[in-house]
């Protein structure tokens, strides 16, 4: 029964958390993870104290044998599969590194 009531405590308690929007602690929170876009893997980090932002780098599978940077399209992509519930890509900007920073719209 202990349990039982942990359970469900914790279960409302995401639901509040979720519901009140983003904010800089939950959004720094985020786990870092590979997101697919148009034929490439991504590995997606929040950028810490920059707001709601993810950086995109191109994951290898170690040879770094990438032929081509990836598309516009492609980074546009994995940056809307990466959004958190309540989030909308506002911008995408390339970095020198061949991945981009998007920037996010958080509820």
């Amino acid at each position: 029964m202990k349990y039982l009531v942990l359970s469900a405590a914790l279960a409302l308690s995401a639901c509040a958390a979720s519901s009140s929007g983003w904010s800089a602690s939950t959004w720094n929170g985020l786990p870092d993870r590979t997101v697919a876009g148009g034929g490439y893997s991504f590995f997606a980090a929040p950028v810490e104290g920059q707001g709601f932002k993810l950086k995109f780098s191109v994951k290898t599978d170690g040879s770094f044998g990438v032929a081509s940077a990836p598309t516009e399209d492609a980074l546009l992509e994995a940056a809307r599969a990466a959004a958190p519930e309540g989030c909308r890509l506002l911008a995408l900007e390339r970095t020198s590194d061949g991945g981009a920073v998007a920037d996010y719209d958080c509820d």
